[in-house]
This record gives structure tokens, sequence and C-alpha cells, in this order.
């Protein structure tokens, strides 16, 4: 070959290469490593849900959540409770004290009612964008302890602190099986002044209920509703220090995207931030909770991305949500469960209507796969495969891992050893999410099976053997 050609050669050869995407063999050198010896139980209540506005649709249409195509979307996602209702909601909700399906189902909606909101200075017209309003045929508690019962889960209750009873509490902690209560949640806006001036007065209108809660049902867990503990407002810093000392499990904290990053057009610079939330940000804020609230655990009502999030139905919030399941079980491991709870917030983002599937949601079903059983948490070690972490756990002889890999690699013929031993060519059960970036909104989702282990680029997957 002359000098000319050998160039020319050279040259086709570094640009075929530099338009190829990167791949890697992994051989010998890609490996993960598990070990059972170390193992601790899986908080199972970390994959909840929040089911407020899920019973209407697009203006106000009913949306029948019993439906097979619904139930079916929702135990896909596997989770271990479900929320109700959520957020201002709850401040305006009603049920009807002994009413049920069974019985005639006498309520509508949410139950809102006009002397609530003008004692509020409202017009039902205009609360919550006018869904009190609104005539649905049915009563919204009604049907979500209808899905409860579908689902075999229990229910986690927002109490009405406001314009509720303690009646209306123990009979929605009776039908929907409640596993914990918040008393409230978000009193501490201005837009609650009326109601709760400061925490004293949140303080003396909840203490006498949650009293009354524990006598009646005392396994369930206690929630008071707590500012954001990384505000130092004075409003904010006054209210925690005011409600500290109320008798409870656990406080509120919100965990949303658009407090804890500030995404950019650059995905690389996104993933470095993410990074950061998780393994900063957030750690920060769990240790403020606990200066400020010693004795209780904290319970994440509220976590995900919001739709206006410039990273929202793309492959990055997809990453975002696997590394919030490492984060919350690897961070459990090492701190007794103190991250007692987290609810996504909500399911209606998932799935407005018929068929119109979000992302995230294949993000959450990949995650909900290890919620299934009783699983025990296990330690990894990942070597070889830059940009790649996750979680592995086990329950009797079965394994199930949740792999995040954040880089433009593919990672093929993983080895993997449990406990000492190299496995053998096996069949692995495997769910992916991907895409060809982090930025793209075009994310596959792929179910196979496989007798080696390989990781896609930007992917989120699930390997189950």
């Amino acid at each position: 070959m002359s000098y000319m050609n050998l160039m020319l050669f050279t040259l086709l050869s570094i640009l075929i290469s530099c338009s190829s995407p990167k791949s890697q063999n992994g051989g010998s050198s890609a490996a993960i490593k598990i070990s059972t010896a170390n193992s601790v139980p899986l908080n199972k209540g970390i994959h909840s849900a929040c089911a407020v506005d899920i019973f209407f649709g697009k203006k106000f249409q009913p949306r029948d959540v019993l439906s097979e195509s619904y139930l079916s979307f929702l135990k896909d996602m596997n989770f271990t409770s479900l929320q109700y209702s959520g957020g201002s909601t709850s401040d305006f909700d009603h049920v009807i004290v002994g009413d049920t399906l069974i019985t005639g189902g006498k309520g509508d909606g949410y139950n809102i009612r006009e002397e609530d909101c003008k004692e509020r200075g409202l017009e039902i017209s205009t609360v919550l964008d006018g869904v009190g309003a609104m005539q649905f045929g049915k009563d919204f508690f009604n049907e979500y302890c209808a899905l409860l019962h579908q689902l075999n889960i229990p229910g986690d209750i927002i109490a009405n602190v406001q314009s509720g009873t303690i009646e209306e509490l123990l009979w929605k902690i009776e039908r929907s099986h409640a596993q914990r209560v918040i008393f409230g949640m978000e009193q501490n806006l201005g837009s609650n002044e009326q109601d709760f001036p400061d925490g004293n007065a949140y303080k003396q209108k909840v203490a006498a209920w949650i009293k009354q809660v524990r006598e009646k049902y005392p396994s369930v867990k206690i929630v008071i509703d707590a500012a954001p503990v990384f505000s130092d407002k004075p409003k904010s810093v006054q209210w925690n220090q005011q409600i500290a000392g109320l008798p409870a499990d656990e406080v509120r904290l919100y965990l949303w995207d658009k407090d804890l990053a500030l995404w950019s057009d650059d995905a690389g610079k996104n993933l470095q931030v993410m990074d950061d939330a998780f393994k900063k940000t957030i750690p920060q804020w769990l240790e403020l909770a606990q200066k400020r609230f010693p004795g209780k655990k904290v319970s994440v009502w509220q976590w995900g991305i919001k739709n206006k999030s410039a990273i929202a139905n793309t492959m990055a919030a997809c990453l975002y949500i696997g590394k919030f399941y490492e984060f919350v079980i690897n961070y459990n491991r090492q701190h007794d469960d103190y991250i007692a709870f987290a609810s996504f917030m909500s399911l209606k983002s998932l799935s407005r209507s018929e068929g119109d599937i979000s992302n995230h949601a294949y993000a959450l079903e990949a995650a909900g796969k290890l919620f299934s059983g009783n699983k025990l948490v296990d330690e990894i070690s990942i070597t070889g495969m830059p940009g790649v972490s996750g979680i592995a756990c086990h329950e009797g002889g079965k394994f199930t891992l949740l792999l995040i890999n954040e880089s433009p690699a593919e990672y093929r013929a993983i080895s993997l050893t449990v406990d000492g031993k190299t496995l053998a060519p096996q069949s692995f059960s495997v769910m992916t999410v991907s895409a060809g970036s982090p930025s793209s909104t075009s994310v596959a989702v792929n179910n196979d099976s496989a007798t080696s282990l390989s990781l896609k680029p930007n992917s989120l997957t699930v390997v189950e053997f």
C-alpha cells in the first residue's frame, strides 16, 4: 500500500469511527458484583403515587378509573399505595360519612361546598379551576376506594384540616385502609393564612385530631405538614419551630425537580446537575430535616418532574426517575429507612386520556419491578462501565437489577457475579427504556429475554434472573 493510500485509509477509518455510536464490548472489564451478605428489607412505602384528578380528563369529562385498560395501566407500575386527594384539593374535598358505592353513592366529585369557598372569599366556579361547580355523577372518594380494592393496595390520606371534620377523616381512614395520614398540605402558604396564620394555629387545630386518630387507629402513621426545610424565610423557619413538638411519626418534604435543578439545553450539563441534586442537595435537605424535626422520619408527599420542566417527557426525565429510586433505596439502606414514604405526583400526568401515555410511566414501570413481593436490598459493585450505576435486590433465589446508563456508550458481555460466583450464561428477562440521547422524547421500550447481559446507551434497564 502506497503512503498516500495508507493516509487515505487511516483518515477514512477515523471518520467511520467518529460517526458510529459509541460501543464497548465489556469482556472481562465490564462487571457487576452482587453480595447478599448484608442485605436489608426494601422499604415498599417509597413507591406510592398521588391519585388527585385521575377521575376526569380534559374539559372535566368523567373518566372510568375502574376500566380494564386503566387498571392494566396502573398494575404495570405496581404502586404499593395511592394518595388521596392532593395539594390544595384537600382543603375543599369532603366525604359523606357512611356512604359507599354499595349503599348508593350519594356524593358527587370532591363534594366541594359553596359555603366553604365563600367563607374564604372565593367562588366555587373558580376554586380548583371550577371542578366544584361540575357534576360528575359519581363520588371520587368512593371511586378511589374501589380502585384500591381492585389493585389490592392501601391508601394514604390527606386530611382536610381547613373545612373538613374529624368524622370525615376517620371515615376516609377506615374506607381506604390508610397506612398514613398527613394533616393538611402546604398550610404554611400565604393563601391559607385565614385558617392558619402561623404554626401555632395549625398546631392547636391538628393536635386534637392527631389524638383521636392515634386512639382509633394506632398503627396509622401520623405526618405533619412542615414548611420547606430548605427555606430561610422567617415564616417558614418559625412555622417549623412551632410545629416541631407535635406527636408525629413523619414530616412532609417535597422533592420536585424545579426546586432541585436548573435545567438547560445542554444534555451533558443536565446530567451533571441531576447528579448534584442526588449527591449534594437532597442529602443536605434531609440533614436539615433531621436537625429541625428530631425523632421524626421524612415523608415525601410529592416528587417528580413538573409538566413545564425543560426535561419533561425526555429520556433525561426517565433517567431522573431511575436515579430517584436509586438514591432513596441507597439512602434508606444507610439511614434506617429515614425516607419512610414517597409519592409520585401525579398519576394524572402519566395518562391524561385513553392511549396517551407519558414516557415517565415507562420509567416508573421499570422501577416498579423492584417492589413486587418482599425483596431485600443487596450490595452492588459496578466496574468497567463509566456512567453506569444501579440497585440490586433479591427474594429467595430470584434477583432484580435496576441499572442506569447515563453514558452514550453501549456495554456488552457484562460479567455477573453473585456472592463470589460468576454466573454462567442463562436466561435474563430484560426491560429497557432508552433513547438516542438524553434530550430525546422518542423513548423506546423493549421487553426481551437474553442469554447475556448488555446495556444500551442512555438507558434505564431492569434485569430479572
